[in-house]
């Protein structure tokens, strides 16, 4: 299999991690600079940034996968009657465009479609054009063609292997949770750190209060769905490069606290743990279908 570099692109950090089929051989973790990001659309900064990172950990691919925030995006869960397979795009790009905030002309969009009992369970997203036209554009001018984006939260499922509970990845200056059902994000949320980096126990207190915050919101907002201390929350990031990371979990979180196994090859002392969103960029095969109001359909979000 042909090298693949997965770009995992947050807030305000930059992680990258480089697979030659199954073996991890290449990585990078950097603090991005001020103003890389505008709104989600990049600046010169970015690709100084990838570029530079692409050079100190000796990559060698020319082909990228990139893994986005929730920043600029839009996603809708909702359900289709049965359908004729032929009628079933129509119907997508009809609900799809009554039911995202956004104007069809100014998004790309990517859906999936579960064919079950009694109809179809959809998954749409809508990314802003602008915003992924200038995120290819910055990523391609660092020398890397982009193949295909995700959203981070989707990624983080794949690379974790998790299809339900909680998904908690710890980041140097911020974290993502992600509430996973049968396969598929039902809600999700980024979210800076205040406390430096080599304040451990501050980002954990933060942890543990935005944990909560954001739980007892899920509670309301998606209440078919029981969240209890039974709920296994999976965890990512600078939980596994503490001795006690686990431990310290277990004495802040109120929930089954578990660590998702390693699905790849890489030699000792790789961190692994640090990628779990580029893992998941690197394990999709099948991308899904595209939606555009557009001629010639997307080619640059799969949900």
């Amino acid at each position: 299999m042909t090298r693949l570099c997965a770009i995992d692109l947050g807030a305000r950090e930059l992680k990258l991690l480089q697979a030659d089929g199954r073996q991890l051989t290449h990585h990078a973790e950097v603090l991005l600079p001020d103003g890389a990001l505008v709104d989600g659309v990049p600046t010169p900064l970015l690709t100084a940034a990838v570029r530079g990172a692409l050079e100190a950990g000796g990559f060698t691919s020319t082909r990228a996968r990139v893994a986005i925030a929730e920043t600029g995006t839009a996603f809708r869960d909702f359900r289709l009657p049965a359908l004729r397979q032929s009628e079933l795009r129509r119907a997508v790009v009809f609900e799809g465009r009554r039911q995202v905030p956004m104007a069809a002309a100014d998004v790309y969009f990517a859906w999936h479609a579960a064919r079950d009992k009694d109809g179809y369970a959809v998954h749409l997203v809508a990314a802003r054009r602008e915003m992924v036209d200038a995120l290819v554009a910055a990523v391609s001018a660092a020398g890397l063609q982009v193949e295909h984006m995700d959203l981070k939260p989707l990624a983080l499922a794949r690379g974790m292997g998790v299809s339900d509970g909680l998904l908690l990845e710890w980041g140097a200056a911020e974290a993502t949770l992600v509430l996973v059902v049968a396969g598929r994000p039902r809600f999700f949320r980024s979210f800076l750190l205040d406390a430096p980096a080599d304040d451990v126990d501050g980002q954990l207190d933060e942890l543990a209060l935005s944990l909560n915050a954001l739980v007892k919101f899920m509670r309301g907002t998606a209440s078919d769905v029981p969240i209890t201390p039974a709920t296994p929350l999976f965890l990512g990031g600078r939980f596994g490069f503490l001795p006690d990371g686990v431990q310290r979990a277990e004495q802040r979180f109120d929930f089954k606290v578990a660590s998702p196994p390693p699905r790849f090859r890489f030699t000792s002392g790789f961190p692994w743990q640090a990628h779990f969103a580029g893992l998941g960029m690197v394990r999709q095969k099948h991308w899904q279908n595209r939606l555009s109001p557009s001629q010639g359909g997307d080619i640059r979000v799969a949900a």
